[in-house]
């Protein structure tokens, strides 16, 4: 008897699927999980419609903060806005989170109801403002010589200033006038962001002047201060209390989870943000949608979604399913499904098959599962600092966990003796077993058993409290952690008192075998004596060393083998350090196949201006055989006519000169001493350069 054929929901019947053409897996690239580096999400109908992504489109909505856990695609969405709507975006990249405001006093900040804090959302509130008049000014929308007088007074600060820059300047005049005790000039001030807003709404001459301002990467200048938590707070309530009284301008701000949690934690009147917060949550069904449409991509003819393109590539064996095989073992984050497919399909281009096979998706697993611990402890080192510590110590143990065995692992890390010296600025605050479950819940390490079912923490900006943790509950290790862990499937009830937590699994790689007391102090003391560290040729070799001792130490993870003073063959060109470029992804691999980057030079300028020969000298390192990518580090600040040197060498050479400055040399510093391997803020400058020579 024949088999009936499978109807869709519509009640229609599916044509005929045709067979995977020989090689066509070998054509497939799913692109890179990291949405920066993706030239993927710059094609049409890659993108997947999520509520995040329609509230962002619809501007109409009142949502104002998106907030995910790393890897969830907020990023993606920011060039979705970029993508749909062009030039009627601004894209701000604030840094500003680690440098404003030293002498504010954080205590005086901490009510939202009193003037320091009012003072601080007004500047934000002037500053946005500004970055939309800029643009109006930049367009020729406005005349020049028939300016409103809130606007001429502002104009200064439009042509002049970046969004950071002002509000520095902004900051400094409110809180000078609060410490005076000068009544008019602060109330001044904090009325001058509704006196622009009303002359800029007067001028405004239809939805054509409208425009999008999004605001993200904010983790990247984060320092986990409680000073960079007050600033985001001040930022969010400008963009709640501004959009209501403008038509004008629409924010956007993309939020890490971590980092919302604490303003959650912290502001008194949080009830007033969270009505526009919207979580950037994925289905397994949008997920399953977003690889389809990436399998789709080399093929003129697209294949029905929501299933059959996936089906048409992987393979499901009588025992096992793809879908049960990816999905159930990811975090329902984009990022995870992306790079876990993509080991799948390498894998099977490696043996050569013409279908993702099962044993691809078994074979990829301890790969995707190292890369995943890695990225948890990056995620909240800025929470938790040095957490992958506590992660690696489930070495060898079991997949599931009792409260009272759990108790007996806590015992054993408050006596290891790494634990005390690097986690004792959180760790003694979750003894407790429910806190520490919680903890680990919230972090999405642990899923809390209830009856046959075991409950893992969303990803996006809903409340992380767990389901009830009683002395019957089990807690369960995330299965994309099994395999670098090694963990037994067994039930950890006890553990043996004379038994030492093996600390292999996540390994904490540093360069020359220095152990992570020593990496930690020459970070800190780097940091300190950058600032001290005088400028001119007398400390020209002090100032090459701390270049040298940034790539050792922040990029070791990428550049290898770093030399000093090489001098090419003819003697005639001495490049100051060489660094070979051995990065098997992220920014450093696209450098290298990009610029044909296997070496990367590193020049040391140990005064604050460049001259035309300084580039000239950079642009001559760059050569076919060590590739065309070169670094110059100095002491000033990055100017508009350097950006002319370097378009000229791109001309010239078909490659790129990168200006680094102390400032992003402490941001280096900074993240590797909270052991975060995070390529993001070189990025972002190389994305800028490019910006600005194109």
């Amino acid at each position: 008897m024949a088999k009936k054929k499978n109807k869709l929901e519509n009640g229609t019947v599916p044509k005929a699927m045709p067979r995977l053409a020989k090689d066509t897996l070998s054509k497939i690239n799913l692109g890179q999980s990291f949405a920066e580096y993706d030239p993927i999400l710059l094609k049409p109908d890659v993108f997947v419609s999520t509520p995040a992504l329609l509230s962002a489109a619809d501007a109409s909505r009142g949502k104002y903060f998106y907030v995910g856990r790393r890897g969830t695609g907020k990023t993606a969405i920011t060039i979705y806005l970029e993508t749909k709507f062009g030039d009627r975006t601004i894209r701000i990249l604030p840094e500003l989170f680690s440098y404003i405001g030293p002498d504010l006093n954080i205590e005086d900040l901490r009510d939202t109801r009193q003037r320091p804090f009012k003072s601080l959302v007004s500047c934000f509130k002037r500053s946005l403002l500004d970055e939309i008049l800029a643009k109006w000014l930049n367009e020729h929308r406005l005349k020049t010589n028939r300016l409103p007088p809130a606007i001429s007074r502002e104009r200064n600060y439009c042509e002049n200033y970046d969004f950071d820059l002002r509000m520095l300047e902004f900051v400094d005049d409110i809180v000078a006038a609060l410490k005076s005790g000068n009544e008019k000039e602060w109330l001044r001030l904090v009325r001058r962001p509704k006196d622009l807003a009303e002359e800029m709404e007067d001028e405004r001459e239809g939805q054509l002047w409208d425009n999008r301002i999004v605001i993200d990467r904010i983790d990247e200048s984060w320092d986990g201060s409680d000073r960079a938590v007050i600033l985001l707070m001040a930022l969010m309530h400008a963009c709640v209390e501004l959009t209501p009284t403008v038509s004008f301008l629409h924010p956007f701000v993309f939020l890490r989870e971590n980092i919302f949690e604490r303003v959650r934690q912290v502001d008194n009147e949080f009830a007033r943000l969270e009505t526009a917060v919207v979580s950037v949550d994925w289905s397994q069904e949008q997920l399953m949608e977003m690889v389809e449409r990436r399998l789709n991509l080399p093929s003129n003819t697209k294949l029905p979604l929501r299933g059959p393109t996936w089906n048409y590539f992987f393979e499901s064996s009588e025992n096992d399913s793809s879908r049960t095989l990816v999905f159930e073992y990811c975090q329902e984050r984009p990022r995870d499904v992306l790079t876990y497919c993509s080991f799948a399909i390498e894998s099977a281009q490696a043996q050569r098959h013409d279908v993702v096979r099962i044993e691809d998706l078994q074979a990829a697993r301890r790969r995707f599962s190292d890369s995943r611990l890695k990225d948890l402890g990056d995620e909240y080192q800025e929470n938790y600092p040095q957490i992958q510590l506590v992660l690696s110590r489930f070495y060898g143990l079991g997949r599931e966990f009792t409260v009272h065995g759990l108790t007996v692992f806590i015992q054993k890390l408050l006596v290891d003796e790494e634990i005390k010296q690097y986690c004792a600025s959180w760790i003694y605050k979750y003894t407790a077993p429910e806190y520490f479950a919680e903890l680990m819940y919230n972090i999405g390490f642990f899923g809390i058993k209830v009856g046959d079912a075991t409950i893992f923490r969303s990803l996006g900006a809903k409340s992380p409290t767990p389901p009830p943790i009683s002395r019957t509950t089990n807690l369960v290790v995330h299965p994309s952690y099994t395999d670098a862990l090694n963990l037994q499937n067994v039930v950890v009830d006890s553990l043996d008192p004379s038994m030492s937590l093996q600390k292999a699994g996540l390994l904490t790689e540093l360069p020359g075998a220095i152990n992570l007391a020593d990496y930690n102090e020459r970070l800190t003391q780097m940091l300190e004596n950058l600032d001290s560290l005088p400028r001119g040729d007398a400390a020209a070799a002090k100032y090459e060393e701390f270049v040298g001792d940034v790539i050792r130490l922040c990029f070791f993870y990428s550049l290898t083998n770093v030399e000093a003073r090489v001098r090419e063959h003819e003697g005639r060109a001495i490049r100051d350090w060489i660094a070979a470029n051995r990065a098997p992804s992220g920014f450093w691999e696209l450098i290298r196949l990009r610029y044909d980057a296997t070496q990367i030079i590193w020049e040391c300028k140990n005064y604050a201006d460049l001259s035309s020969d300084d580039f000239h000298q950079c642009s001559y390192y760059m050569t076919a055989e060590i590739g065309r990518f070169a670094v110059v580090c100095f002491r000033g600040e990055v100017k508009e006519h350097y950006y002319g040197h370097i378009k000229r060498i791109a001309h010239q050479t078909n490659g790129l000169l990168l200006p680094l400055t102390d400032k992003d040399l402490k941001v280096f510093i900074r993240q590797a001493r909270h052991g975060k391997s995070k390529e993001d803020h070189i990025q972002e400058i190389f994305d800028k350069t490019i910006r600005k020579i194109s």
